[in-house]
């Protein structure tokens, strides 16, 4: 839904209006399109071509310098605040003419650009006071996005206001997210400007993404990582939130920058690799006995993997210590005993 404004007028209704007040403030002079010999102000008259007011209307001094006596006249309805209009050449001459001022334009590039200077509320000030609102309805946290349908928006006032804004009213559904509201500016005294939105809020959840494209192996540190927000309804199941629960994890899969990591994407590292020539332990409270075996599988640290004595070829569980290290339960002792 698109702000609805007070002071809302187009250029083409301005100028047709600044037309009937002249014609209606000298009818005789638009009739002739010529004053008497002594309303004629003395040349050089020039054009200003960029001009700002600050006010609702815009006078004959503002255009053409100098105007004369008719420097006071209102031509023309202002633009509304931080906008801007631009008076053709055609426009000008006629009201040159009208008010006895000696100028007439040498092309159609003589135009005017009238801006008029606004005091702003911001987008997120409007985002503000919305959020306020949803959080004075709901109780709910600050973990939510407001989504303005055609927003965002902002709000200009005469630059003489103070730029505030309040919620006069807002509907909320709890089911679908929708809301609908009605902001009044300023806050305070009589409201110049009413706007009403409506929109969506969206509940976010915080979790890590990776600083950038991590590889297969990689170990994760928590360089690695940044927390972001994103909306609750896009996302999938079996994502990782917590941080912690990352760091120290081995890429299984690639991860792609800003994405969410889900369970299966990273895993334990890897200590033992298959295959792998390591060495495998047994202790108890008299001894150490270490000998070599061969990993049959991949294993993490405190997984159970299966291993061979490359003397005896006996098969026996162990279980990861290490970095290339294993150590067999004390009811094994026989199994990993060299020959």
């Amino acid at each position: 839904m698109k702000p609805i404004s007070t002071h809302s007028l187009s250029v083409i209704y301005a100028l047709l209006l600044a037309g009937f007040m002249i014609a209606l403030a000298f009818p005789a002079m638009a009739e002739t399109g010529q004053s008497k010999d002594s309303d004629v102000v003395a040349v050089p008259v020039t054009l200003n071509p960029v001009v700002q007011v600050d006010a609702d209307f815009i006078h004959l001094g503002d255009l053409f310098e100098p105007a004369g006596k008719y420097a006071d006249r209102t031509v023309l309805r202002a633009p509304n605040p931080g906008q801007e209009m631009v008076l053709p050449a055609v426009w000008l001459w006629k009201a040159a003419k009208t008010f006895g001022i000696d100028w007439q334009p040498t092309s159609t590039a003589d135009t005017v650009t009238v801006s008029r200077p606004s005091s702003v509320i911001t987008a997120d000030q409007i985002e503000d006071l919305l959020k306020d609102s949803f959080f004075k309805r709901t109780g709910e946290d600050d973990l939510v996005e407001v989504e303005e349908d055609g927003g965002p928006y902002k709000i200009h006032l005469p630059r003489s206001s103070a730029p505030t804004a309040r919620v006069e009213r807002f509907d909320y559904d709890a089911h679908s997210g929708r809301f609908t509201a009605t902001l009044l500016a300023p806050a305070e005294g009589r409201p110049l400007e009413k706007m009403n939105i409506s929109g969506r809020f969206h509940r976010l959840v915080e979790l890590p993404v990776p600083t950038r494209r991590l590889g297969k192996g990689h170990i994760i540190e928590s360089g690695d990582l940044t927390l972001v927000r994103l909306r609750e309804e896009n996302l999938g199941t079996n994502l990782i939130i917590d941080e912690s629960k990352l760091v120290g994890q081995s890429v299984g899969r690639s991860l792609t920058s800003g994405k969410p990591v889900r369970l299966g994407d990273v895993g334990a590292p890897i200590l033992v690799e298959k295959n792998r020539i390591i060495t495998v332990s047994l202790r108890t409270d008299r001894m150490v006995l270490s000998v070599q075996g061969r990993a049959m599988e991949n294993g993490a640290l405190d997984d159970v993997i299966r291993v061979q004595n490359t003397q005896s070829n006996t098969v026996i569980d162990a279980v990861v210590t290490g970095s290339g290290r294993v150590e067999v339960q004390v009811q094994q002792p026989l199994a990993m005993r060299a020959e």
